[in-house]
């Protein structure tokens, strides 16, 4: 007898869930299918009948592939965020002035305290990881991130979570930077640091969010340059016991003024700073513009801006060349800092070549840090060079 559902889609009298068979569902499959329902076996989801099952060596469903497919390329997406969001080469404006400030100290004494120096950076780095994440817990608070994709707010769902995690960076981080400076007995590098702390603070952190105004690449040059760097240099002069065995360095150490050299270095790591900080706008504009924030791309526009970069770009290796000329810097700096050009140049080729296409140009915030990235580094370089008599 021939059972009423034999050519049906879905036979009533089994409990089949609705399996949907593909044109590509291969005949041999479907026969023995049809045999079992033809016998009056009763299928089940689990049990009797998977038609999600393969058998050993055969290749999966297109069906299987392309969601595989999806779930990795998601997957690859988000560790991109991630890593866009935590922002690992944002990190060197933490360390670069600690490095500048202790090739500063080496070249002028031919000593530095490398365990202490580590330390700084370590503490610094803890200093930026407080800043990079409340700046994003501050913004979530305004609504100017709420595009924003790689933000770790909206990343995580929880600015709550994400402002505790920076205020435990920003305590571990002070906490190691009071136990380091106490080798040294020097107020004037706390006070500096402390300057530079809070820039960082009153460039997001309310009341004050002062980056919404346009003065965040200003306070950013003022607590890398003329704070941090010097300060750090402070910071790593010999201690009088380091320095016993050599007199000289000794009285050196004891006076430490923060000579012009500081300062002129100083100078430089501040504009490579802030021009990581003045790209990172470009992308922006129409973001800020809604949130009511000011900044300098807003108020100037992509045309006149990209004038600014060229001129920031230029300025700190003319400054360079002034102060070898007036004696200010050693000139081995000047023979490390032409290794930097290149990656001066990548920044301006890429902004020129992008400046039409707002997507484009977030990257270009990547070139500017690899440019002072490779700036400090030549700058350090430059510096320790010095103190080898085939390279003064």
């Amino acid at each position: 007898v021939r059972p009423a559902c034999i050519g049906a889609r879905v036979c009533p009298a089994v409990p089949l869930r609705r399996v949907g068979f593909h044109d590509r569902v291969r005949s041999a499959r479907f026969v023995t299918v049809a045999a079992e329902l033809a016998a009056g076996v009763v299928l089940t989801d689990d049990k009797n009948l998977n038609v999600n099952a393969q058998p050993e060596g055969q290749a999966l469903p297109l069906e299987t592939k392309v969601t595989s497919a999806v779930v990795d390329d998601d997957n690859v997406k988000r560790k991109k965020l991630w890593m866009a969001a935590i922002k690992p080469p944002m990190y060197s404006v933490g360390f670069i002035p600690v490095l500048v400030g202790g090739a500063a100290v080496f070249a002028e004494l031919g000593m530095v305290p490398w365990s202490r120096c580590l330390g700084f950076v370590l503490a610094a780095i803890s200093v930026i990881a407080w800043l990079n994440l409340s700046n994003d817990a501050f913004d979530a608070a305004t609504g100017v991130d709420r595009t924003k994709p790689e933000s770790i707010v909206n990343l995580t769902g929880n600015r709550g979570l994400v402002l505790a995690a920076a205020n435990t960076f920003l305590l571990v981080g002070l906490t190691s930077l009071t136990y380091l400076l106490t080798a040294t007995g020097d107020l004037r590098a706390a006070g500096m640091l402390a300057v530079a702390i809070v820039c960082g603070y009153v460039y997001q952190g309310p009341p004050f969010r002062l980056s919404y105004k346009g003065m965040g690449e200003p306070l950013c040059f003022v607590a890398f340059g003329l704070m941090a760097t010097p300060a750090f240099y402070l910071a790593l002069q010999p201690t009088p016991a380091v320095a016993a065995g050599a007199a000289a360095v000794a009285a050196a150490a004891a006076v430490a003024p923060i000579t012009p050299l500081v300062w002129t270095l100083g100078v430089l790591v501040g504009i490579t700073t802030t021009v990581i900080l003045f790209c990172s706008h470009f992308h922006q504009i129409e973001g800020d513009k809604a949130a009511g924030k000011r900044s300098p791309l807003v108020r100037l526009g992509i045309p006149r801006a990209m004038q600014v970069l060229r001129v920031s770009l230029l300025v700190p290796y003319l400054l360079a060349v002034g102060g070898c000329a007036a004696g200010l810097m050693p000139a081995t700096t000047l023979l490390g800092l032409a290794l930097s050009v290149p990656s001066a140049l990548g920044v301006w080729k890429y902004a020129v070549a992008h400046q039409n296409n707002v997507a484009t140009l977030a990257f270009l915030k990547r070139f500017a840090t690899k440019w002072h990235i490779v700036f400090g580094l030549c700058l350090v370089l430059g510096l320790m060079a010095s103190r080898f008599p085939l390279m003064a």
